[in-house]
Protein backbone atom coordinates (compact mmCIF):
# COMPACT_ATOMS: atom_id res chain seq x y z
CA UNK A 1 0.00 0.00 0.00
CA UNK A 2 1.37 3.40 -0.99
CA UNK A 3 0.53 6.52 1.01
CA UNK A 4 0.90 9.62 -1.07
CA UNK A 5 2.92 12.46 0.38
CA UNK A 6 5.06 10.29 2.67
CA UNK A 7 8.31 9.23 1.04
CA UNK A 8 9.09 6.85 3.89
CA UNK A 9 5.95 4.91 2.95
CA UNK A 10 6.82 4.60 -0.71
CA UNK A 11 4.71 7.54 -1.82
CA UNK A 12 5.71 10.76 -3.47
CA UNK A 13 6.06 14.20 -1.88
CA UNK A 14 4.31 15.84 -4.81
CA UNK A 15 0.85 17.30 -4.35
CA UNK A 16 -1.87 15.01 -5.64
CA UNK A 17 -3.25 15.83 -9.05
CA UNK A 18 -6.57 17.68 -9.16
CA UNK A 19 -9.67 15.54 -9.69
CA UNK A 20 -10.41 17.26 -12.99
CA UNK A 21 -7.39 17.19 -15.32
CA UNK A 22 -8.84 20.17 -17.23
CA UNK A 23 -9.13 22.30 -14.07
CA UNK A 24 -6.62 25.09 -13.74
CA UNK A 25 -5.94 27.22 -10.69
CA UNK A 26 -7.77 30.53 -10.70
CA UNK A 27 -5.66 33.47 -11.75
CA UNK A 28 -5.21 36.42 -9.43
CA UNK A 29 -7.45 38.48 -11.68
CA UNK A 30 -10.32 35.97 -11.60
CA UNK A 31 -9.97 35.60 -7.82
CA UNK A 32 -10.22 39.37 -7.42
CA UNK A 33 -13.20 39.61 -9.73
CA UNK A 34 -15.07 36.94 -7.74
CA UNK A 35 -14.36 38.18 -4.20
CA UNK A 36 -12.42 41.45 -4.31
CA UNK A 37 -14.53 43.56 -6.61
CA UNK A 38 -17.77 43.13 -4.60
CA UNK A 39 -15.84 43.73 -1.37
CA UNK A 40 -14.33 46.89 -2.89
CA UNK A 41 -17.81 48.12 -3.91
CA UNK A 42 -19.09 47.42 -0.40
CA UNK A 43 -16.06 49.17 1.09
CA UNK A 44 -16.57 52.24 -1.07
CA UNK A 45 -20.29 52.36 -0.19
CA UNK A 46 -19.38 52.04 3.49
CA UNK A 47 -16.78 54.81 3.25
CA UNK A 48 -19.19 57.22 1.54
CA UNK A 49 -21.90 56.36 4.09
CA UNK A 50 -19.52 57.07 7.00
CA UNK A 51 -18.35 60.37 5.51
CA UNK A 52 -21.87 61.63 4.75
CA UNK A 53 -23.12 60.57 8.19
CA UNK A 54 -20.21 62.19 10.07
CA UNK A 55 -20.71 65.48 8.20
CA UNK A 56 -24.50 65.55 8.70
CA UNK A 57 -24.15 64.75 12.42
CA UNK A 58 -21.60 67.55 12.78
CA UNK A 59 -23.99 69.93 11.00
CA UNK A 60 -26.84 68.82 13.28
CA UNK A 61 -24.72 69.23 16.43
CA UNK A 62 -23.57 72.71 15.44
CA UNK A 63 -26.71 74.06 13.77
CA UNK A 64 -29.72 72.49 15.49
CA UNK A 65 -29.32 72.79 19.28
CA UNK A 66 -32.53 74.44 20.51
CA UNK A 67 -33.66 75.30 16.99
CA UNK A 68 -35.72 72.56 15.25
CA UNK A 69 -36.32 73.12 11.55
CA UNK A 70 -39.80 72.28 10.20
CA UNK A 71 -39.76 70.34 6.92
CA UNK A 72 -43.46 69.72 6.31
CA UNK A 73 -43.25 65.93 6.52
CA UNK A 74 -41.22 66.11 9.72
CA UNK A 75 -38.48 68.21 11.18
CA UNK A 76 -34.79 68.37 11.90
CA UNK A 77 -34.60 68.02 15.67
CA UNK A 78 -31.43 67.28 17.63
CA UNK A 79 -31.38 64.44 20.14
CA UNK A 80 -28.78 62.03 21.50
CA UNK A 81 -29.44 58.31 21.92
CA UNK A 82 -27.35 56.33 24.44
CA UNK A 83 -29.16 53.09 23.62
CA UNK A 84 -29.39 51.17 20.38
CA UNK A 85 -32.29 51.11 17.90
CA UNK A 86 -35.33 52.99 19.24
CA UNK A 87 -33.37 53.76 22.46
CA UNK A 88 -33.50 50.12 23.57
CA UNK A 89 -30.81 49.45 26.15
CA UNK A 90 -30.68 53.12 27.13
CA UNK A 91 -29.39 52.26 30.61
CA UNK A 92 -26.62 49.90 29.47
CA UNK A 93 -22.99 50.93 29.99
CA UNK A 94 -21.39 52.45 26.90
CA UNK A 95 -18.79 49.67 26.69
CA UNK A 96 -21.55 47.04 26.44
CA UNK A 97 -23.32 48.88 23.61
CA UNK A 98 -20.03 49.59 21.80
CA UNK A 99 -18.85 46.00 22.28
CA UNK A 100 -22.07 44.49 20.94
CA UNK A 101 -22.19 46.88 18.00
CA UNK A 102 -18.54 46.20 17.21
CA UNK A 103 -19.01 42.41 17.22
CA UNK A 104 -21.97 42.67 14.85
CA UNK A 105 -20.08 45.13 12.61
CA UNK A 106 -17.04 42.85 12.38
CA UNK A 107 -19.38 39.97 11.51
CA UNK A 108 -20.91 42.02 8.69
CA UNK A 109 -17.44 42.97 7.38
CA UNK A 110 -16.28 39.33 7.44
CA UNK A 111 -19.44 38.20 5.63
CA UNK A 112 -18.79 40.83 2.94
CA UNK A 113 -15.15 39.82 2.46
CA UNK A 114 -16.10 36.13 2.27
CA UNK A 115 -18.76 36.92 -0.34
CA UNK A 116 -21.60 35.73 1.91
CA UNK A 117 -23.43 39.06 2.06
CA UNK A 118 -24.54 40.22 -1.37
CA UNK A 119 -25.31 42.38 -3.27
CA UNK A 120 -22.32 44.50 -2.36
CA UNK A 121 -23.89 47.97 -2.41
CA UNK A 122 -26.57 47.34 0.23
CA UNK A 123 -24.07 45.31 2.28
CA UNK A 124 -21.78 48.34 2.21
CA UNK A 125 -24.64 50.58 3.35
CA UNK A 126 -25.25 48.34 6.37
CA UNK A 127 -21.52 48.24 7.17
CA UNK A 128 -21.07 51.99 6.71
CA UNK A 129 -24.08 52.84 8.86
CA UNK A 130 -22.86 50.56 11.63
CA UNK A 131 -19.32 51.97 11.52
CA UNK A 132 -20.63 55.56 11.47
CA UNK A 133 -22.77 54.98 14.56
CA UNK A 134 -19.83 53.35 16.37
CA UNK A 135 -17.60 56.32 15.52
CA UNK A 136 -20.28 58.72 16.79
CA UNK A 137 -20.82 56.75 20.02
CA UNK A 138 -17.12 56.54 20.91
CA UNK A 139 -16.89 60.24 21.75
CA UNK A 140 -19.61 60.63 24.38
CA UNK A 141 -21.44 57.30 24.55
CA UNK A 142 -24.37 58.57 22.51
CA UNK A 143 -25.40 58.68 18.86
CA UNK A 144 -26.58 61.96 17.36
CA UNK A 145 -30.08 61.73 15.88
CA UNK A 146 -31.74 64.58 14.02
CA UNK A 147 -34.43 63.32 11.63
CA UNK A 148 -37.93 63.29 13.14
CA UNK A 149 -41.07 62.27 11.26
CA UNK A 150 -43.55 62.58 14.12
CA UNK A 151 -44.71 58.97 14.03
CA UNK A 152 -41.28 57.32 14.27
CA UNK A 153 -38.36 57.69 16.72
CA UNK A 154 -35.71 60.27 15.83
CA UNK A 155 -32.96 58.79 13.65
CA UNK A 156 -29.93 59.72 11.51
CA UNK A 157 -28.50 58.94 8.07
CA UNK A 158 -26.48 55.97 9.39
CA UNK A 159 -29.73 54.43 10.66
CA UNK A 160 -31.29 55.09 7.25
CA UNK A 161 -28.36 53.39 5.48
CA UNK A 162 -28.60 50.35 7.77
CA UNK A 163 -32.35 50.06 7.28
CA UNK A 164 -32.34 50.54 3.50
CA UNK A 165 -29.33 48.24 3.09
CA UNK A 166 -30.92 45.51 5.23
CA UNK A 167 -34.21 45.77 3.31
CA UNK A 168 -32.35 45.54 -0.02
CA UNK A 169 -30.41 42.49 1.23
CA UNK A 170 -33.67 40.84 2.31
CA UNK A 171 -35.22 41.64 -1.07
CA UNK A 172 -32.19 40.20 -2.89
CA UNK A 173 -32.32 37.10 -0.72
CA UNK A 174 -36.02 36.66 -1.43
CA UNK A 175 -35.37 37.05 -5.17
CA UNK A 176 -32.48 34.60 -5.01
CA UNK A 177 -29.73 37.15 -5.76
CA UNK A 178 -27.68 36.32 -2.66
CA UNK A 179 -25.14 33.54 -2.10
CA UNK A 180 -26.51 30.08 -2.77
CA UNK A 181 -25.67 26.99 -0.72
CA UNK A 182 -24.96 25.02 -3.91
CA UNK A 183 -22.32 27.50 -5.12
CA UNK A 184 -18.77 26.17 -5.16
CA UNK A 185 -16.59 27.67 -2.47
CA UNK A 186 -14.60 30.70 -3.52
CA UNK A 187 -10.83 30.57 -3.22
CA UNK A 188 -9.72 31.36 0.29
CA UNK A 189 -13.15 30.79 1.88
CA UNK A 190 -14.61 28.06 3.99
CA UNK A 191 -16.86 25.55 2.29
CA UNK A 192 -19.67 26.09 4.78
CA UNK A 193 -20.37 22.36 5.12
Amino acid sequence: MTIQGRPDQGGSCRDPQPQDPQARPLSLRSRFSRTGRPAAVAGLAALVTVLVDVVTKWLADTGLPGAPVELGIGRLQLSHNTGVAFSLGDGLPTWVVLGGASVVTVGVAVAIVLGRLRPALPAGLVLGGAVANIIDRVGDGAVTDFLWLGWFPTFNLADTAITLGALALLWASWRGDGPRPDEPARPGTATGS
